[in-house]
């Protein structure tokens, strides 16, 4: 079985204040505060366009592919 991997934000809780840049940049809502740090709810909606990535001020929020299953007419994808 391929692997599937898409391109996705992850945010490294260490350096996330919660200041809702990445959330409120972010158009498909794929991104939320969660006690206070961003979180990837709904990987399934994003389109990889990295839009959540300039307005982060801490540099709390990268790209990375990360394995997951789901409708491949969102986003980025490769095996």
């Amino acid at each position: 079985m391929n692997n599937h991997y898409k391109w996705l934000p992850v945010v490294d809780v260490d350096r996330c204040t919660g200041c809702r840049a990445c959330v409120n940049a972010c158009g498909p809502r794929s991104l939320e505060l969660v006690e206070n740090i961003a979180v990837l709810v709904n990987p399934h909606t994003c389109g990889s366009e990295e839009h959540c990535i300039a307005p982060c001020e801490y540099d709390a929020i990268h790209m990375e592919w990360v394995e997951m299953t789901g409708d491949r007419s969102h986003g980025k994808w490769k095996s």
